[in-house]
């Protein structure tokens, strides 16, 4: 048996099983990058949909009353 050439191919193996850890390694972290944004977008609406909502409440009931005057 060519010892040499099973070397070879035992490190071409192994290389090639660090370069597809690699790639799903940053793959993974894409999506949990893209996560937290979805995430961070979410609160950011909930918390405009709040604060939108109760701006309409403030006015409805009278905040900062300024009286029109009608001719």
């Amino acid at each position: 048996m060519n010892w040499r050439l099973f070397g070879w191919l035992a490190a071409l193996f192994g290389g090639a099983i660090i370069a597809v850890w690699l790639v799903a390694s940053l793959i993974g972290a894409a999506f949990a990058a893209l996560g937290a944004l979805i995430k961070f977008a979410l609160v950011v609406g909930v918390i405009g949909v709040i604060g939108f909502f109760a701006y309409k409440g403030y006015k409805a009931v009278g905040g900062s009353e300024r009286r029109q005057l009608r001719k």
